[in-house]
């Protein structure tokens, strides 16, 4: 998919951006520690495309990963930047604790008690909500990690309970997986396995056991299986009220289903379910913010995810770009 090139992007000035990563550290030796680096390069982009609010939120880390980081290193940014920040949290805590114990199948009463411990804890150090976690996530590169947890694994069915009790939203990274499947030649590299399994029906009993519980299925429009379709999308938002789309652009994924087509026009399926679902799909550019000196530094995700919402409809384009966000997340307060 090209960059969408000469687009007016004036009228997505009010744009939130739900769904992004300030990196922690470049390379082997931390070169650029902690996260205020990322979070200025986050900062100078948001000015620069009219973005007005960003929610960073930790990768979904697997159990024992080296770098691994949650809540408390966005507390004090959020608080410097709270018109431009805010922030979610679990995938430091909360997902390796349900990677564990799907792992080691315990979920007995004492780690359910430490697992709702942790998640009160995160939304009392003021995270609106919970994210990133995950169900299914490929490995793409080396020391990328592969995870697999049913959707409706007793601790994502606990957190369910937690997010709709307290009016938060989980955010989840699950690849579309819905028939037993050969892994595509391009991920036939290790850690991932050699086969993957169906999670639709059980992704389904997750978001039917709570139904006030605000499931949101981060990265539509991005997908690497084949199976995350729009008509897919579409069916799952139609039976579930409760289902809630991010929408990502990234240069790698199954270009079938991305949003966009050759000619830098939105697909026509993808167009009727966004706007038959109006109030329910978001901006979740899945962007990772390295610090400004960094030469691995790239914006495409989030330039192009600005870019999309120019496509839109106007109405359409303030429902996508910032309404609903703004009501998903509480942050009619804080952004109005």
């Amino acid at each position: 998919m090209a960059l969408i090139e000469e687009q007016d992007i004036t009228r997505s000035a009010d744009c939130i951006d739900t769904h992004a990563h300030l990196v922690k550290g470049i390379g082997s030796r931390l070169r650029f520690p902690g996260m205020r680096a990322g979070a200025a390069s986050c900062l100078d982009m948001m000015n620069q495309l009219g973005v007005t609010k960003t929610l960073a939120l930790p990768p979904p880390f697997p159990p024992g990963h080296s770098r691994i980081y949650d809540v408390d290193d966005f507390v004090d940014i959020a608080k410097e930047h709270s018109d431009s920040f805010a922030f979610l949290g679990g995938g430091g805590t909360l997902n390796p604790m349900v990677q564990k114990a799907a792992h080691n199948e315990d979920v007995g009463s004492k780690v359910q008690s430490m697992f709702e411990k942790k998640a009160l804890e995160i939304l009392s150090k003021g995270a609106v909500g919970f994210g990133e976690l995950t169900a299914e996530h490929f490995s793409l590169e080396p020391n990328h990690p592969y995870e697999s947890t049913p959707p409706d694994h007793p601790l994502f069915l606990l957190l369910s309970d937690i997010a709709a009790d307290n009016d938060v939203p989980i955010d989840l990274h699950m690849e579309a997986v819905c028939e037993k499947m050969q892994t595509p030649m391009e991920l036939r590299l290790p850690p991932n396995p050699d086969i993957f399994y169906p999670n639709i029906n059980s992704f389904e009993r997750l978001l039917d056991h709570n139904p006030k519980a605000k499931i949101i299925w981060a990265h539509a429009g991005w997908d690497n299986t084949g199976y995350r379709t729009a008509a897919l999308c579409g069916e799952l938002l139609k039976k579930h009220p409760n289902l809630y789309m991010s929408i990502k652009f990234g240069r790698r994924g199954r270009p079938e289903n991305r949003m966009i087509g050759q000619q830098n026009q939105i697909k026509p399926e993808w167009l009727q379910v966004i706007s038959t679902f109006s109030e329910r799909f978001l901006i979740g550019s899945d962007q990772f913010y390295f610090p400004l000196e960094a030469r691995e530094r790239t914006c495409y995700n989030v330039e192009v995810a600005v870019m999309f919402l120019s496509l839109l409809p106007l109405e359409l384009s303030r429902k996508v770009g910032h309404e609903n966000a703004s009501r998903i997340f509480g942050l009619m307060n804080k952004t109005e």
